[in-house]
């Protein structure tokens, strides 16, 4: 399972990193102190259910939480980027909700949240997409 669920990340992190005019980077293993970086984003896991349907077959739910961090240097270039971003990203999520086959589906709807953060010691405005992505699975005897 474990595999499965880094694709999914995976996949969701190249549409991210696609999904816009501005060069996204993926986030560095540790935050740093240099705004250079942004804006950055990571996905990463926030939680889930799973349930056993029967005895062919269980289904995970994971919440997944898309953080794209914008520099906030100036705000109206900052809006700027995230008003361009959000549309598109949501775009390419709607048209392959199975994300390249990694997963059953995305459950929607998907909720996002714009919101000042920290990465580290630097302060971003950040893009909070919170998504569902169900998994089935057919459990060890």
């Amino acid at each position: 399972m474990t595999s499965i669920v880094d694709s999914a990340i995976a996949y969701i992190q190249d549409l991210v990193l696609s999904s816009s005019d501005t060069i996204i980077k993926n986030a560095p293993d540790l935050p740093v102190d240099d705004a250079s970086i942004l804006p950055l984003a990571i996905t990463h896991i926030t939680g889930g259910t799973g349930t056993s349907e029967d005895a062919s077959g269980a289904k995970l739910l994971l919440n997944v939480a898309v953080d794209v961090h914008f520099d906030r240097q100036s705000i109206k270039r900052t809006y700027q980027q995230i008003n361009a971003f959000i549309p598109e990203f949501l775009r390419r999520l709607a048209g392959d909700p199975g994300l390249g086959g990694t997963v059953a589906a995305i459950v929607f709807p998907v909720t996002v949240t714009v919101e000042p953060a920290d990465w580290g010691s630097i302060v971003t405005h950040m893009v909070r997409f919170n998504l569902v992505l169900k998994f089935r699975e057919t459990p060890l005897p």
